[in-house]
């Protein structure tokens, strides 16, 4: 249908000289199912016939919008008067304002979704009290929030500076004008902004002002432009207060080795940074560990770059990697350098952004998380693998899907068999406000509610890691942390902190890792309760097995006998790339 049309409306336009108009095209590609967004960007094509490099093809031009049908692109600037009504669940037209905040792209869409609503109800992620509260919650915009780069006196100067300054204006007395020189109602009064109560030495700030209120009131307006210009020099980063909170639980220091396996767009990248350079200005030394922030999609890494560039750090290292195949980092000798501490923030739904992204009202459906689930585990155990031991891993979502959150958590336990520990972190930061994990959860489909993984219904996009058993009864999930919107006026957030213990075991581990360097013999002797004594000898890297030593004497064992290991092979960098060595 869609080809048939294209070639007939070319061949039609060519009969009479005309080139086809961009509206002829953008109809014979909707007719194809190749609808554009609103941005009006050229459609990305993921190769098959005639998807070359430019989308040309011999003998017959393009049939796709492509940038040069927009030479003359729409000025950036929001315009309400043409805001689209967006479709709602039920295919109607959404109306109103239900946002609550005028002026805001978004408004247009109906914030309901029973779907949702029922899903939820059955997780029991919120207190039953509390649920009305945490729905009219979801349905409000999400206030702005930042914080303040840096520490110590430096960053201290600048929150007395906007503290004593520029948020003193806000509370506006009575007869005073606005921009446009008329009296500020006496009942107009704004709230000021506010300190994010759990975030150390008031350097986080929130404050929720509509776009009328902004255009209204100058003493607002004077603030929104602060935080761009500072946002842009680097004084301030503008971010998500539930962003802020996986970096904490890190515990980084300045000779740490860390990952950030999915970074982009950076503000958490930019966050471990401040925490390894926190000691430089009182030592003026650099830091001797670095931070590797990986992303898979190559556009992103250069926000990423963007965003980081404004830290000035020379301890930081960009990689473009799909995470759940990061690859080890070696020396030339084969020794491995495993990573301190590792943030996994996965790709998830984002259910947990609603407030911020209205749009996945209507889009959500439990398929979302379903999809993904596969995905983040794979990502959550590369992450165990390139783990030292003792270091600590820290798994976060901005999804409150227990699929994407706990089911996830509970696969990693069961499949690390006991070389993670699932860490307490009720004493860390206490005045956050958060809820236990759940020990429990349902799986539905688009066909419903499944009990198990092999039952003899029809299935979508299940697994079994998904479902919770006697075994996931037993596992310490309830100390994993789920911060609800409600709480604290934020974004939902998921975190669970880990801390690796022993290896991988072998079924979790790569099973094409080549062992390179100086090889020893890891000898392990078991007797029997009947006097037998068997012995299991592994072949490792020398280095690895120092360190896995090392970390067993600071924990109180006893130190081994350097004759207590053969090593093979000593030659460094023995084999040379392409012999397959």
């Amino acid at each position: 249908g869609g080809r048939l049309y294209n070639k007939i409306t070319r061949r039609y336009h060519r009969r009479l000289n005309v080139t086809a108009s961009p509206l002829a095209r953008s109809l014979a590609a909707h007719s194809a199912g190749r609808t554009h967004s609103n941005k009006h960007k050229p459609p990305v094509t993921m190769g098959g016939r005639g998807g070359g490099r430019d989308n040309k093809r011999k003998g017959g031009g393009d049939d796709r919008l492509l940038k040069r049908d927009f030479k003359k692109a729409r000025d950036n600037v929001w315009d309400p008067s043409k805001e689209k009504a967006v479709r709602n669940n039920n295919g109607a037209a959404a109306g109103g304002n239900s946002g609550g905040n005028s002026g805001v792209w978004g408004n247009a869409i109906e914030r309901e979704n029973k779907y949702f609503e029922a899903y939820y109800k059955a997780q029991k992620i919120c207190p039953e009290a509390e649920w009305d509260a945490f729905m009219a919650c979801l349905r409000t915009p999400l206030p702005t929030s930042f914080r303040i780069n840096g520490s110590g006196k430096f960053a201290e100067d600048i929150r007395d500076q906007i503290e004593n300054k520029l948020f003193a204006k806000v509370a506006p007395g009575e007869g005073e004008k606005d921009a446009n020189g008329e009296e500020v109602e006496a009942g107009e009064v704004v709230q000021p902004p506010t300190a994010v109560r759990w975030y150390p030495d008031r350097l986080a700030w929130q404050f929720n002002y509509s776009r009328q209120q902004l255009r209204r009131l100058p003493f607002l307006e004077s603030i929104h432009e602060f935080v761009k210009r500072a946002n842009e020099y680097g004084s301030i980063t503008r971010q998500e207060v539930v962003s802020m909170i996986p970096a904490f639980f890190l515990a980084i220091e300045p000779s740490h080795v860390v990952l950030d396996m999915c970074a982009a767009p950076g503000s958490k990248t930019f966050q471990l940074l401040e925490m390894m350079h926190r000691d430089s200005n009182a030592t003026g030394a650099l830091p001797t560990g670095f931070v590797i922030a990986n992303d898979v999609d190559m556009k992103r890494c250069n926000l990423l770059t963007h965003q980081t560039k404004r830290a000035n750090s020379p301890c930081l290292l960009v990689t473009n990697h799909e995470a759940q195949f990061f690859p080890a980092i070696k020396s030339r000798g084969g020794r491995e350098f495993p990573f301190d501490s590792i943030l996994c923030d996965v790709p998830c739904s984002g259910d947990g952004t609603m407030r911020k992204a209205p749009d996945i009202w209507p889009r959500w459906t439990v398929g979302n998380g379903n999809g993904l689930h596969p995905l983040q585990l794979k990502i959550a155990m590369r992450a165990a693998q390139l783990l030292k031991i003792g270091g600590r891993l820290v798994y976060s979502t901005c999804s409150l899907n227990p699929i994407e959150d706990e089911a996830v958590v509970a696969a990693m336990l069961k499949q690390a068999e006991g070389g993670l520990v699932l860490m307490d972190m009720s004493a860390a930061l206490p005045q956050l406000r958060r809820v236990p994990g759940v020990k429990t959860w349902e799986v539905h489909d688009k066909f419903g509610k499944h009990d198990t993984a092999d039952g003899p219904e029809d299935k979508n996009k299940l697994h079994p890691t998904m479902f919770a058993d006697a075994e996931t009864l037993k596992l310490p999930l309830e100390r994993c942390m789920r911060v609800l919107p409600h709480q604290d006026d934020t974004g939902g957030f998921f975190i669970a902190v880990f801390e690796k213990v022993k290896e991988m075991p072998n079924s979790a581990a790569d099973p094409n890792k080549k062992i390179r360097g100086p090889i020893a013999v890891k000898t392990d002797l078991t007797v029997s309760e009947d006097g037998k004594v068997s012995v299991e000898l592994t072949l490792v890297n020398a280095h690895e097995l120092r360190e896995q030593r090392a970390v067993e004497v600071r924990r109180g064992g006893k130190p081994m006998e350097p004759e207590g290991e053969l090593l093979l092979d000593c030659a460094r960098g023995g084999g040379r790339r392409g012999d397959g060595g």
